[in-house]
């Protein structure tokens, strides 16, 4: 038990020294850690630690992207679903569960790799579903670069899962629906994530305020915004995998 307050206690320490998260943000995450590390056992909470590590790192490889805090609500967009596996887990004893909870992992990692090495590719990325030349940064953009980091996260996690339990079939499915998962934030992000334009500079941007000023809402829904997708992504990982494993 003394482990279990501990390891998640480093990680919200090492949170709070390298002013990565805001006070809210790290204590849910604290939560979420000793929910995952006591249901889960210390493999599936090292491969959330692994995860969160990458994550907060992840706004140094970025180009053209100023670091900043992580808040609750982007705790939540990428460890709700997680930590909800593992609570059905602990109730049920189901190992489909256990699964599940590795394969959302694959899709926050896969998704987070997408984007922070993607952002490297010396090639404009281009639309999902269109294959038109974007700007990096913009809803729905995809690179070659990105789809191999993609995979590679899902990857990542599905060898941790299967060092653990030796299930290669297990394996495949975290693996792709790392893939899958990365893909499916890819899509929502195109389809629904707000997008707006400011009034000054005429930028299209994410935002709601840009300038100084309020910006007009020229696509997707005002309510969605990256952590939303985030979360519906890796409810689609949770679904789907759910589904396969049935």
């Amino acid at each position: 038990m003394y482990l279990n307050i501990l390891f998640p206690s480093i990680m919200a320490l090492y949170a709070i020294y390298a002013n990565k998260l805001t006070v809210p943000g790290v204590l849910l995450a604290w939560l979420f850690g000793f929910i995952i590390v006591t249901f889960g056992g210390y493999v599936a909470f090292g491969s959330v630690a692994l995860t969160i590590l990458i994550i907060l790192i992840s706004d140094r490889i970025k180009k053209g992207h100023k670091d900043s805090k992580r808040n609750v609500y982007q705790i939540i967009s990428n460890l709700l679903t997680p930590t909800l596996s593992i609570g059905l887990y602990a109730i049920t004893g189901s190992e489909i569960f256990y699964t599940m909870f590795y394969a959302v992992i694959a899709c926050s990692l896969a998704d987070t790799l997408a984007s922070s090495i993607g952002s490297l590719s010396k090639e404009k990325p281009f639309n999902v579903f269109t294959f038109r030349l974007m700007e990096r940064g913009e809803s729905g953009a995809v690179s070659h670069l990105g789809n191999i980091a993609a995979l590679s996260g899902g990857i990542i996690i599905g060898v941790i899962y299967y060092i653990y339990t030796g299930d290669f079939k297990g394996f495949l499915i975290v693996s792709v629906m790392g893939f899958i998962g990365s893909t499916a934030d890819t899509i929502l992000g195109t389809l629904l994530q707000a997008q707006y334009r400011c009034h000054k500079c005429k930028k299209v941007i994410e935002v709601k305020k840009h300038c100084r000023v309020k910006a007009k809402l020229i696509k997707g829904y005002a309510f969605v915004d990256n952590n939303m997708v985030n979360l519906l992504s890796n409810t689609t990982v949770f679904i789907l995998s759910y589904l396969i494993l049935l």
